[in-house]
């Protein structure tokens, strides 16, 4: 068993010294598009919920006894597979070139100690240097304990930040992941044959598309109330635009908290691998401030709109964390906390305007979006290259039952809506109402539809490639969009 690195107790290589100097590989944003102290505390709240009570008390005290001290508690309490974490490709392919060279190749972590030799194992190094609990690995103390080991100008180093400047000028050859121009500058003038990889191809585009802007079309169903009552005051339907508002941000800054979370089942899975966290496209800290600040900042909006408005939204983000953190790896709570997740929104709209929420609605949407929701797992299990989908609790013998049940949901919200067309407050509301008949064979079509898409190997080639995402895939796919735009038709005929 391969003992844990550090500064003064080294993992090494049972190898002679190579006549050319080793290769120093930085890992923290160099060999992976990440933090591997970010990702511990991932994995730990993932593993583990209720840890989460416990992360503030270690934190508070990492201000007070040093940060190394918490790298070690979190390296301690939960292990980082080398094949689970975002490795650069361009990194990797410097690492195989020093070693069909001849050359042995090192890596260096302000991360503790125990984190990095399976790493380094995984990439073939001859050794590591990490922090071992009591001093972080960084800065000058890096650059100190390299020059110990393999003396000044002995090493090539690949870094990727400013704090790696100390290291590359005592190292012999400069080579920088992913640097912004000013430090390049900086290296260059310090070694005119300076070498830059590229990094994992992070783009501004990439840290938008982690917030999932294409989930907020889900938030216009807090005008449906509106529409449903016939509103026609332009004051609240701007009110509702600020809740639209609201949850947007809330839904981004929750779906950051769950992608953070499942970042070692999305890199297994053969679709989420490609989301911009979990490919390494997307800063991880920054992300997490960004999604506190969206939750934090739709919130307050919401609270300020009206108080009824900022409760709805309030308990939007509890059912959101709740499911992140444990419901969505429960068999079918998970699938029971989406469809509520879809009928919050729905009472949060209602609620900000003071419209009267019909309960044939409510429970028509209850039932619609449950099947949604089905359909979504139904679309996980035929994307899984596995037997079990990684992160829930799903086998692959059971998308029988989950078309079953799927296809109990949607026809369940047809039954209702039948059930409404016939009811006496439908007389009252529409001047034709035998007109709103004409929808439930096109919800019966549409639903029929995406049921059997979903339960076909391989999805259906107008799919997006991987898309397990029932709402992604009606917005790309025509027949969902000439499907809504006769359901309006309808609608208007029966008015």
């Amino acid at each position: 068993m391969q003992k844990p690195c550090g500064i003064s107790e080294l993992c090494r290589s049972t190898d002679e010294a190579p006549a050319e100097p080793p290769l120093v590989v930085d890992v923290d944003g160099s060999l992976i598009g990440g933090d591997l102290l970010i990702e511990g505390i991932a994995r730990l709240l993932s593993a583990s919920p209720l840890s989460l009570f416990a992360l503030p008390f270690w934190l508070v005290s990492a201000a007070v006894r040093g940060r190394a001290g918490l790298k070690r508690r979190i390296a301690e309490a939960v292990p980082l597979p080398p094949e689970t974490l975002a490795l650069n490709p361009a990194v990797l392919e410097e690492i195989a070139a020093a070693r069909a060279a001849g050359r042995s190749v090192w890596l260096v972590s302000a991360s503790d100690a125990r984190a990095v030799p399976p790493l380094a194992e995984t990439v073939g190094a001859a050794g590591c240097l990490a922090s071992d609990g009591r001093t972080i690995l960084a800065g000058e103390a890096r650059a100190a304990a390299l020059v110990a080991r393999f003396g000044e100008r002995g090493f090539d180093y690949i870094g990727n930040e400013r704090r790696d400047l100390a290291v590359w000028k005592r190292a012999r050859r400069v080579i920088g992941v992913d640097l912004a121009a000013g430090l390049a500058h900086k290296l260059r003038a310090l070694d005119g044959a300076a070498r830059f990889l590229p990094g994992l191809g992070g783009r501004p585009g990439d840290w938008l598309r982690a917030l999932r802007p294409h989930q907020w079309v889900k938030n216009m169903l807090v005008f449906a109330p509106l529409v449903a009552a016939h509103e026609t005051d332009a004051g609240a339907y701007l009110v509702a635009a600020g809740v639209f508002a609201a949850l947007s941000a809330a839904a981004s800054g929750g779906y950051l908290l769950n992608d953070l979370l499942d970042l070692p089942h999305d890199r297994g899975h053969p679709a989420k691998r490609h989301r911009p966290l979990a490919a390494g496209k997307a800063p991880l800290l920054p992300m997490i401030g960004i999604g506190a600040a969206l939750a934090l900042g739709g919130l307050a909006l919401a609270f300020q709109l009206s108080a009824a408005a900022g409760l709805w939204v309030l308990l939007y983000l509890a059912v959101t964390c709740a499911y992140s953190l444990s419901l969505k790896r429960k068999l079918f709570i998970d699938v029971v906390a989406l469809a509520m997740l879809y009928a919050v929104r729905v009472l949060a709209g209602a609620a900000a305007v003071s419209v009267p929420l019909s309960p044939w609605l409510l429970a028509f949407f209850l039932f619609l979006f449950l099947a949604l929701a089905i359909v979504k797992r139904q679309g996980e299990l035929r994307g899984s290259n596995r037997s079990a989908v990684g992160g829930r609790a799903y086998l692959a013998e059971d998308l029988p039952i989950m078309a079953a049940l799927g296809a109990a949901g949607g026809f369940a919200s047809v039954v209702i809506l039948t059930l409404y067309i016939q009811s006496p407050e439908t007389g009252e509301r529409y001047a034709r109402p035998e007109f709103l008949w004409l929808v439930c064979p096109l919800l019966l079509h549409w639903l029929g539809r995406m049921a059997l898409l979903a339960g076909r190997e391989g999805g259906d080639s107008k799919r997006a490639p991987g898309s397990d995402d029932p709402l992604v895939f009606a917005l790309r796919d025509r027949t969902s969009w000439l499907t809504g735009l006769a359901v309006l038709a309808a609608f208007a005929a029966a008015l």
